[in-house]
């Protein structure tokens, strides 16, 4: 199969398209539910979807990139011993939330909790059990199918959570309508491709395969967790509770690019590369094109981002979060490097060396265990933000070294547009200040006030 067999502007298109539509339904969801229910049933359903979310990434053993990297990836022996993999994993994640249920609710003084957890523990059942077609769908770089049954999850989700919550705005309106939806999701999963053949077979051989690949998917996955999150478990015993929501804010803007490209880089460029089966030389020569291309125009979304970051704050919130329109042009500047990131995360997770994103999530992590304590103590909310920023160039320098080691590295390449990211970062700004539209260069970061 040759890398550009499709064009890469049609899979980008309905990654990007799917992620957007998929978002603006969960978006009129949340403000619905907010009308019908009260404040307080989403804080509790916040500790309860942060128990069960941080149970699942912690225990990711990595089916869905086994499948795709694997060449036996569609044999029927290979998947269903997956699928079976899966579906254990499911039913002894439902046990160990059930078995917590205590310790949790009582650490939370909460026997609402008590009840919940026990009953939305089945939501794991109902995940093993889903098709893995999306990641056969996946490894065949049919996105279309994906993209289409990612609508239909979000779709399904809304009308489900709106409907519970108008027959009981209590808090099972949420409990039902996360199992009920689930349930739904994985109904629909095994519709995404046709020719996949289900059986309860299991084969040892794979099974060894499966788990040692995924070992490192798991190290991963943890320590991108922890990397992920530990800048607001630390602030949050660091910063005063206004300080913390405004740069909660900050954050979540500029994520909002981090992880659309979090989803490029799983749904296309992985499997991608997954399926090219060149030799090292011949496969950065195929990647070399497509990814200029597909840098160059991160590079012109992220310049004109960071550009205009001030006045997306201004005009989405009020004077009391104007402070996050000095975090969010560095946070935002950040964000280049985790593209930079994930591309070369994907690149060399398609051919097959999940160790080294583990490795580079963990020098992250290191980074932000000794960075974070030491910029906020010497410069405050200012140092965090600066050690948040630089977080993922620290990552990108053993992702660097991993892709020299195999023969695809592109290190001119990403130095070339980064240098070019700037320029049109200061293009962008000048821009906007000749029509009038903000102050010069220097107002982004606050510097004109010295």
């Amino acid at each position: 199969m040759k890398i550009l067999s499709r064009s890469v502007t049609e899979r980008l298109g309905w990654t990007t398209g799917s992620y957007a539509v998929a978002q603006a339904f969960r978006l009129v969801n949340n403000v619905v539910l907010a009308r019908l229910l009260a404040p307080e049933l989403f804080g509790i359903m916040l500790i309860v979807n942060t128990l069960r979310t941080g149970v699942e990434l912690l225990s990711d053993i990595g089916i869905g990139q086994n499948i795709i990297s694997n060449k036996n990836g569609e044999d029927p022996d290979f998947y269903n011993t997956a699928w079976i993999l899966q579906i254990v994993r499911g039913i002894i994640l439902a046990l160990v939330c059930i078995a917590v249920t205590y310790p949790v609710s009582q650490f939370y003084n909460s026997q609402t909790i008590y009840k919940i957890i026990p009953v939305i523990s089945s939501i794991f059942v109902f995940t093993g059990f889903q098709s893995i077609s999306r990641f056969i769908a996946q490894k065949r770089l049919n996105l279309k199918a994906v993209s289409i049954y990612d609508i239909f999850v979000a779709v399904s989700s809304m009308i489900v959570h709106i409907v519970c919550a108008i027959i009981t705005p209590t808090i099972w309106a949420l409990v039902y309508g996360g199992i009920i939806s689930s349930a739904v999701a994985m109904a629909g999963s095994f519709f995404i491709v046709d020719g996949v053949k289900y059986k309860f077979g299991f084969s040892v051989p794979y099974a060894k395969e499966i788990l040692h690949f995924g070992k490192w998917i798991l190290l991963s996955t943890i320590v991108y967790f922890l990397s992920m999150n530990f800048d607001r478990l630390y602030l949050a015993r660091s910063l005063p509770f206004q300080i913390l929501g405004i740069y909660g804010v900050a954050r979540s803007l500029a994520d909002v690019l981090s992880l659309l490209v979090a989803r490029i880089g799983s749904l296309v460029i992985f499997p991608m590369v997954a399926a090219a089966g060149h030799s090292e030389g011949a496969l950065r020569q195929k990647l070399s094109r497509s990814r200029n291309s597909m840098l160059l125009g991160g590079a012109v979304f992220t310049s004109l981002f960071v550009a205009a970051s001030d006045l997306i704050v201004f005009l989405l919130y009020d004077d009391r979060y104007k402070t996050a329109a000095l975090m969010l042009p560095v946070l935002a500047f950040g964000v280049w490097f985790s593209i930079l990131c994930t591309i070369s995360e994907s690149i060399l997770l398609g051919v097959g060396r999940p160790s080294y994103g583990a490795i580079a999530n963990l020098i992250k992590l290191v980074w932000l265990l000794v960075g974070l304590p030491v910029g906020v103590v010497y410069f405050g909310v200012a140092g965090a933000v600066g050690v948040m920023a630089s977080a993922d160039l620290i990552r990108y320098v053993p992702l660097l070294h991993a892709q020299r080691r195999e023969h695809i590295s592109f290190f001119r390449q990403d130095l070339a547009i980064t240098l070019a990211l700037c320029v049109m970062v200061v293009g962008w700004r000048t821009l906007l200040w000749a029509v009038g539209l903000s102050g010069g260069l220097l107002s982004l970061w606050g510097l004109d006030r010295l």
